[in-house]
């Protein structure tokens, strides 16, 4: 596991966080991990960090949106709804489980999203 140095790790506790700023401010989940990417050096922790905010964002959108479309369907209803409690879960927990991990001085990827965004 990457260990996070002292100085880093607000920063990167601060992106992993970001990404729950859509459920304040609408669009804030992509626009507060774009501006700490801005703001961070190339390749450093807290620009992988937002970036994989951004990418988490991203995936539960389009997955939102696919579930929406697949809930007119009355077959798919049951897993639809199935679906949708996961990824609520994910969009709610992995922010915070990737708080909890940079307060703690590690590094995490996030599953599903930590390859894309690297």
């Amino acid at each position: 596991m990457e260990r996070i140095d002292e100085a880093n790790r607000s920063s990167v506790a601060l992106a992993h966080i970001s990404g729950l700023a859509g459920y304040v401010v609408p669009f804030g989940g992509v626009i507060a991990p774009i501006l700490m990417m801005m703001g961070a050096e190339d390749g450093s922790q807290e620009e992988r960090a937002a970036k994989q905010a951004l990418a988490l964002n991203v995936f539960v959108f389009i997955m939102s949106i696919l579930l929406f479309i697949s809930a007119f369907t009355i077959v798919l209803i049951p897993l639809v709804i199935i679906c949708a409690s996961v990824l609520g879960l994910l969009g709610l927990g992995l922010p915070i489980y990737g708080l909890a991990k940079a307060l703690s001085g590690e590094f995490c990827r996030f599953p599903f999203v930590g390859v894309f965004a690297e």
